[in-house]
């Protein structure tokens, strides 16, 4: 059986990402006002990123400079609404109603990010092709994906663990959690790139990772409405003990993700790829709906 060059299956993977992209760009144009349209085209901004630094050095860069400006200007965007909507719906939790003025600035945020999604409508989709030559980077082009995989992604979990045990220290601040929080997304995402290499035991370890995410993000939506209402001490001292207690559930949680041993299993099957992988196209269109 003939084996998928890398270059060539990063083009591919990349291509599919980008479809889901377009398709997610079209349907908040039409609905910027629905929380979950804007969350969905936040997942596939970050999917296309993703997939672009995952696969760098073998991508042609000529026109991947630009195009990831764009990307950079519509999460920013996204991200001021999606900002809104979490301390909207976060701030009833704590018994404050009625903040006009987060009403207002969600009204001003959509506007913007409305202008910027009918200009990005208009603009030519991503041709994303292989580099020549390639430049050096994590991937062989002499190697397999599938010798490619029992390289890189044993170490990539390795990292990953390292900074799981900064983050989920006592001392760890809330910069230190948001910062773990973006690289669990990203190793979430990476690992999506190759799902159709492995079993069920990615399905175990995606779930992982999600819940972390979860957790990550509740604390997150806190530290996020407290910086977003400063001078407002109601919001603060409201926040507070959920935020404690949200950073408490996260702790309890991920000491039992960050061991020795489930370090070794995540290492072992990620260094035991299919030498037989599925369809990529039927995978890859499975993981781009997943939030």
């Amino acid at each position: 059986m003939k084996r998928t060059p890398i270059s060539k299956y990063a083009v591919k993977e990349t291509r599919v990402r980008l479809k889901h992209y377009a398709k997610a760009l079209r349907h908040a144009a039409k609905h910027p006002d629905d929380q979950e349209a804007i969350h969905d085209l936040r997942v596939s901004i970050r999917r296309v990123t993703q997939s672009l630094r995952t696969f760098r050095g073998l991508l042609d860069p000529a026109p991947l400079k630009r195009f990831r400006g764009r990307l950079r200007k519509l999460m920013d965007l996204c991200a001021a609404v999606r900002n809104c909507d979490v301390a909207l719906d976060l701030l009833p939790q704590v018994g404050i109603t009625g903040n006009a003025t987060m009403k207002k600035t969600r009204v001003e945020a959509e506007k913007s990010l409305h202008r910027r999604l009918k200009k990005e409508r208009k603009k030519p989709s991503l041709s994303v092709d292989t580099a020549s030559p390639p430049a050096d980077g994590d991937w062989k082009l002499e190697q397999s994906p599938e010798d490619n995989l029992r390289r890189v992604l044993p170490a990539q979990a390795e990292e990953y663990f390292a900074a799981g045990w900064a983050a989920i220290s006592q001392a760890a601040s809330y910069q230190t959690l948001h910062q773990f929080r973006l690289r669990s997304k990203r190793f979430r995402y990476t690992l999506e790139l190759f799902e159709h290499f492995y079993g069920s035991e990615m399905g175990r370890g995606a779930k992982i990772l999600k819940e972390l995410q979860d957790r990550l993000g509740a604390i997150n939506d806190c530290a996020t409405t407290i910086d977003l209402l400063k001078s407002d001490r109601r919001v603060a001292t409201a926040l507070s003990e959920l935020l404690r207690r949200r950073r408490t559930a996260l702790q309890t949680y991920a000491r039992g993700q960050f061991t020795p041993q489930k370090l070794d299993w995540w290492k072992g099957w990620l260094s035991r790829p299919l030498t037989r992988p599925k369809s990529s196209v039927a995978s890859s269109g499975s993981a781009a709906h997943r939030g």
